[in-house]
């Protein structure tokens, strides 16, 4: 009892120490947060001594941060690592010899938050690591990119980047960590509300939507349907009833990466039961195009699916899925 109230005393002086320190070397999270995000808002202030790079955060080996230069400023993505992999990036990102940068007009004296997200698992012994900004002007979120690496390390050790000095025109606040139930921990003793995070209100979607739907359109030309953001081909025809948004579905599916053919999901003997109104959009507007006992194949760009969102090693943020759905029995609603 008493090593217990010992560990529990050690975990919260550690947290204050993280919070009390604004310049803070790093911290190790204790096993009990569970931590899959790390989230912190940066100012910059007019007269921070802002040269190349680069004032942001950092978890895992995983940086995210602004740069500077004399042609432009930009947010900047990268990690450390052999084993590391670049897996997506967001539209507009572009690669150098240290990672990836997204040309960003960011202003002194706005405050902006960063974010970097991570997802393992312990089948295929992989982490994904994404790296975020939010823009102030536009409300919404900005994929810079996703990194791959063989491990399972959970999110374990957070700090703050910052190889310009320990500079105070550059202000670290409100920080937090996410935890996997998705509920907040906060690192700073004066702390506001938790973060809110949209996924889908990001930048990334709209432009990937375009590029994606020009992609399929000249890959498949007229042998491809197109609907409410979708494409879809009917595989085989069914002869029972159309299936309707609202229905119960009892399925056979399969599910792969448009980009590689990677298989991230299926069904194997037996069948899958969904309600079809709880599944992505893509789901829900391509599946009610088959009848019960046909087939169709759906391909779902990422506005429709997951979009920038990091929840899954095998699906990578602004990834194209592909599903092969063969529609088995479609029970409807119960009206009560």
């Amino acid at each position: 009892m008493k090593y217990s109230i010992i560990l529990l005393l050690l975990h919260y002086i550690c947290i204050d120490g993280f919070c009390q320190n604004n310049r803070s070397a790093g911290f190790t999270i204790p096993d009990s947060i569970k931590a899959t995000g790390y989230y912190a808002e940066v100012n910059i202030a007019a007269n921070g001594k802002i040269n190349r790079m680069i004032p942001g955060i950092r978890a895992n080996g995983t940086t995210i941060g602004f740069g500077n230069n004399k042609k432009n400023k930009s947010v900047e993505f990268f990690f450390t690592g052999k084993k590391r992999k670049a897996v997506s990036t967001g539209t507009d990102v572009t690669v150098n010899r240290k990672g990836f940068s997204w040309k960003y007009e960011w202003k002194p004296g706005e405050t902006y938050p960063l974010l970097i997200m991570s997802a393992s698992d312990s089948a295929s012994h992989t982490t994904i690591f994404s790296g975020y900004i939010f823009l102030p002007a536009d409300k919404k979120w900005k994929l810079i990119a996703t990194c791959s690496y063989e491990d399972t390390a959970r999110l374990r050790f957070i700090s703050l980047h910052n190889n310009t000095g320990n500079d105070p025109a550059i202000n670290y606040s409100n920080r937090w960590l996410l935890r996997s139930n998705n509920t907040w921990k906060a690192l700073d003793s004066q702390r506001t509300k938790p973060p809110v995070l949209r996924p889908f209100s990001n930048i990334d979607s709209i432009v990937q939507q375009q590029i994606e739907e020009k992609n399929l359109t000249a890959r498949f030309k007229d042998s491809i349907t197109f609907k409410e953001g979708i494409f879809y081909q009917v595989l085989k025809e069914g002869t029972g009833k159309q299936v309707l948004v609202t229905d119960t579905v009892i399925i056979h599916y399969k599910g792969w990466l448009f980009s590689n053919g990677s298989v991230f999901d299926e069904t194997k003997e037996k069948p899958a039961t969904f309600p079809l109104n709880r599944l992505i959009r893509g789901w829900q507007v391509g599946v009610p195009q088959c009848r019960v006992g046909g087939k169709i194949r759906l391909y779902i760009p990422s506005g429709s699916a997951y979009g920038i969102r990091t929840f899954a090693t095998d699906i990578p943020p602004n990834s194209t899925l592909v599903f092969d759905v063969e529609v088995l029995e479609a029970k409807e609603k119960l009206i009560k």
